[in-house]
């Protein structure tokens, strides 16, 4: 539909970006040694980890699982088709790029 986000200028995208105000997906992707953040997403993962040092390793934890999961599912009972909902932002080891490296077709 014209006006849907994915028909804008990417330069437009990026200036209506909210970057005074830290977002969950970014700060996510500071815990996970990202580039896509923010110096606010910044100063909030900061803030985290001073009230939870070790809460870093929840995020690194939850990537370990899908990593498994996804292993398991492919290798073992042949899942071959996936839908990723609410993925977040883009970060390594995405559910496609796990399955695609086991079965690349």
């Amino acid at each position: 539909m014209p006006g849907d986000a994915l028909d804008q200028d990417p330069a437009e995208l990026r200036r209506r970006i909210d970057t005074s105000k830290a977002h969950p997906a970014r700060v996510y992707d500071v815990f996970l040694g990202g580039k896509d953040n923010y110096p606010v997403d910044r100063a909030a993962a900061a803030a985290g980890l001073a009230a939870n040092p070790r809460g870093y390793l929840d995020v690194r934890h939850n990537r370990d699982f899908l990593r498994r999961a996804v292993t398991a599912l492919v290798r073992e009972d042949g899942i071959r088709q996936w839908l990723d909902i609410g993925t977040g932002l883009p970060t390594a080891e995405n559910v496609h790029q796990i399955a695609q490296r086991i079965i690349p077709d």
